[in-house]
């Protein structure tokens, strides 16, 4: 029996290896390396101002971008820039370099759909420093025979890159998150690009994460979620994968075939990090538990390691200044059943609560968007619980964890007035600040924004 038992094992292990190569691997090795610089460099492609990515192309600054090159590119007037270049699914190690020989250069850098990847790197004058860090692509095709059931805001949605408030110079684009391209930000206040290194990765170990749209990448600012702020905090090999989504649920997770296409992906030594319950509200306790124990057993039998994350808190304080449980049962129901599984737990329910206790009632709203989503900054801080929680239950991965990471205390966070993340220029005409709609309707409050007349419809649920 115990020989048998062995050989099972192997053989899943083995399967699970031969499917994650089929379903996630280019079909040739991808080795891409773009210059900006006017010097010759072997093996690297010569790119100029003038290159507008297209699918024809392949390559090419994107959504508008101007761009100014000399030893190096940055944006006009000082303004975030986009590089996009084709390729197919899967996992990428990207290479960037920057250095001005005159001034000091300040880069932040993004990947897909706003996942923070570099925060304010400064490189002295004359210098040149190069980062790496790893992007996963994806596609809705599933191997084999089945698509993602993808909502209108991620199909076909009507967003907007806004250049100039003063003149109203929007430029339309689509979601970036399930594209035949990756697509690069570079903003800062001197981010100073001289080059772009994209490869094939070489075995990372991904960290998948499945939930809501307190989770997914936002599309456009002021909105922001821990999900895209997390690859901030990991070196390679680690990669996060974020397939969340707004408006999920465990069972519409499952029913439009985003667990099947991470299913397709998944491979022995990954992780999957997976918070849901602020949707599941209608739905009984005992059933979004048995959810999770289907999530539990899926994920370990694709030789991986499942972590459950309880939903963060909505926003409300007492009158005292103390936080209230607003999500009823349903983080409970995810501790017991982490601890009825022998599974990692996050309690980012309760980590949320003393960060909003902590902040108080006055400073509280200015990390929200609404009652429910983050701004960048109470995104960032909740990622950073997160990373507290990964910590806490030792996961190996840990190991990787960027070099300036310091200990955080939710109870006591990052001093608000001393946060500063460059504005994106994908941001929701709909929210304060942006022109065109009433607060609360527009793109990201799930009203489609009409280019011709800027006009919204009745907002549906996020």
């Amino acid at each position: 029996m115990t020989t048998h038992r062995t050989f099972s094992v192997i053989l899943l292990f083995l399967l699970s290896t031969i499917a994650h190569a089929q379903s996630t691997a280019p079909s040739a090795n991808i080795d891409l390396k773009f210059t900006f610089s006017p010097t010759i460099q072997p093996g690297f492609t010569h790119v100029s101002p003038g290159d507008v990515y297209s699918p024809q192309a392949g390559y090419g600054f994107d959504l508008g971008s101007k761009v100014a090159i000399s030893d190096f590119v940055t944006g006009k007037n000082n303004r975030p820039f986009f590089f996009s270049a084709k390729v197919p699914p899967g996992e990428y190690l990207v290479t960037v370099s920057f250095g001005d020989p005159a001034s000091e250069s300040i880069a932040t850098v993004k990947s897909e759909t706003r996942r923070l990847m570099i925060e304010s790197l400064h490189v002295p004058a004359g210098q040149s420093i190069s980062r790496s860090f790893l992007v996963h692509i994806r596609v809705p095709q599933i191997p084999g025979d089945g698509m993602v059931s993808l909502k209108p805001r991620e199909r076909d949605p009507i967003l907007f890159i806004q250049w100039d408030p003063a003149v109203k110079d929007f430029l339309p684009f689509t979601e970036l998150d399930w594209d035949e391209k990756m697509t690069l930000e570079f903003s800062g206040e001197h981010p100073a690009l001289t080059s772009i290194e994209i490869a094939t990765a070489d075995h990372p170990i991904t960290v998948y994460l499945i939930g809501d749209s307190t989770v997914t990448d936002q599309m456009m600012g002021p909105w922001a979620a821990w999900g895209q702020m997390l690859p901030r905090w990991f070196n390679p090999p680690v990669l996060i994968a974020n397939y969340a989504e707004s408006g999920e649920t465990t069972a519409s997770f499952i029913s439009e075939h985003r667990w099947a296409k991470l299913l397709s992906e998944i491979h022995p030594g990954d992780y999957v990090l997976m918070q849901f319950g602020i949707n599941d509200q209608r739905m009984p306790v005992a059933q979004f538990k048995n959810y999770f124990l289907r999530f539990i057993k899926d994920t370990r039998d694709h030789g991986a390691t499942p972590v459950l994350v309880t939903s963060q808190n909505l926003r409300r304080l007492s009158p005292d200044g103390k936080a209230v449980q607003t999500l009823r049962d349903f983080p409970d129901a995810m501790r017991q059943a982490a601890q009825e599984q022998n599974c990692a737990l996050i309690d980012l329910n309760a980590m949320s609560m003393k960060f909003y206790e902590a902040l108080g009632p006055e400073k509280l709203p200015k990390a929200f968007v609404d009652g429910t989503h983050q701004d960048d900054y109470g995104a960032y801080e909740l990622a950073k619980c997160v990373v507290n929680g990964i910590l806490e239950n030792k996961l190996p991965f840990a190991q990787y964890l960027s070099a300036d990471w310091k200990p955080f205390d939710p109870a006591n966070p990052d001093p608000m007035e001393d946060f500063h993340l460059p504005p994106d220029p994908q941001l929701d005409p709909a929210r304060p600040g942006g022109p065109g709609a009433p607060n609360g309707q527009g793109p990201m409050a799930g009203a489609p924004l009409r280019p011709a007349s800027r006009a919204t419809t009745s907002p549906t649920t996020r």
